[in-house]
């Protein structure tokens, strides 16, 4: 089962912000390439895409 999940990480030596929304499994691991939504709402209209 596929979900959307907020990811928080604190790696400040990046100029990019990693934190944010993210599909993971039931597990938690992240999907994919990874791609960061900014909101839930984003999330959920790529997870729905997926199922379709």
């Amino acid at each position: 089962m596929l979900k959307v999940t907020y990811i928080d990480f604190h790696d400040r030596a990046t100029e990019h912000p990693l934190s944010g929304w993210y599909i993971t499994d039931a597990n938690g691991a992240m999907i994919g390439e990874a791609h960061r939504y900014d909101d839930q709402a984003s999330g959920l209209r790529a997870l729905s895409a997926l199922s379709a």
